[in-house]
């Protein structure tokens, strides 16, 4: 039996943030866009996809830390 990774995992991956306004950073690796995360009024919603107007919400989290680190992270597939 032999494993195979599909995709490598991010977590020691270098990420990069740009401000793209007061509320919405553009989140991203040396390859490509993994997204964007808006403050809300309760927290921090991280949203995954390259474009902004087809980024799906991953989730609300309580501070911009762990919100990257959501999108930092591989989707998860069934």
């Amino acid at each position: 039996m032999t494993l195979a990774r599909f995709e490598p995992l991010r977590r020691t991956a270098e990420i990069t943030t740009r401000a793209l306004t007061d509320n919405l950073t553009q989140v991203s690796n040396a390859d490509r866009v993994l997204g964007f995360v808006r403050t809300q009024w309760n927290g921090y919603a991280a949203l995954r996809g390259t474009h902004l107007a087809s980024a799906q919400e991953v989730g609300c989290y309580a501070t911009h830390g762990l919100a990257l680190e959501a999108l930092r992270q591989r989707p998860r597939t069934i």
